[in-house]
């Protein structure tokens, strides 16, 4: 599974290796999540008893701006002098940015049936892809708000029912890639030069539709990270 896993990615990660090698930026972030469980049954009954619980997010990203102003306005090419000409273009261009990251998430879950208590233990890895601004303030504070897709894929799960675990590595609803649709806004404070000190919030969710006589599970994980960014 977890071969088919990297040749499903391996587009992904050529596009990563290359980005990261043009990257302007760098990013380490980690933090905690509270991921909601949206199962829906075979009846189509939302099941009322699955409650939020917290796990770890850990991830490296890398940013580009739509055009980086201090590598190509410091040239004389033809794109250089036409920006050079039309600053306020080149201003606009250069606030819009798009990254790519590897990210580890865990995504768990807790409740209880008819007295029975039950909790979700799952691990999962994937990439991610953004598109927003990002807009300088003052004194070195910056803002960003980014849309997001992501693709994830269970490296490790559990199921605690009672006092006995179930592997869920051969549950249809966790081990197949899931597709995540989201955002993120994040807070950032220059340090130096080259580093910054970020905060960000970070939602997502999967949109597996209910299908009649069949039951649905979908994820809604809720980020909250700290990090550091480093300018190339």
């Amino acid at each position: 599974m977890k071969y088919i896993f990297l040749l499903k990615l391996l587009p992904l990660i050529v596009v990563l290796i290359h980005s990261f090698c043009q990257a302007q930026s760098y990013k380490i972030q980690l933090g905690s999540s509270m991921t909601a469980f949206s199962y829906t049954q075979a009846n189509g009954i939302k099941a009322d008893y699955l409650k939020p619980s917290s796990g770890s997010h850990f991830g490296i990203s890398i940013s580009l701006a739509i055009l980086d102003t201090s590598k190509n306005l410091s040239n004389t090419s033809k794109r250089s002098i036409y920006f050079s000409q039309h600053p306020t273009l080149a201003k606009i261009l250069s606030a819009f940015q798009y990254d790519f990251g590897i990210n580890y998430l865990q995504m768990n879950a807790v409740g209880d049936l008819q007295k029975i208590p039950f909790a979700y233990h799952t691990d999962f890895i994937g990439t991610q892809a953004g598109f927003g601004v990002l807009i300088p303030i003052k004194y070195g504070i910056s803002i960003s708000g980014m849309g997001q897709l992501a693709l994830f894929q269970m490296i490790n799960g559990n199921q605690l029912i009672s006092n006995q675990y179930f592997r869920l590595s051969d549950n249809p609803q966790f081990n197949a890639l899931q597709f995540f649709t989201g955002f993120r806004g994040e807070i950032s404070k220059k340090i130096n030069d080259k580093t910054s000190l970020f905060i960000a919030y970070q939602k997502g969710q999967t949109t597996h539709a209910d299908k009649s006589g069949e039951a649905s599970l979908n994820f809604t994980p809720t980020s909250f990270l700290i990090g550091l960014k480093f300018l190339k």
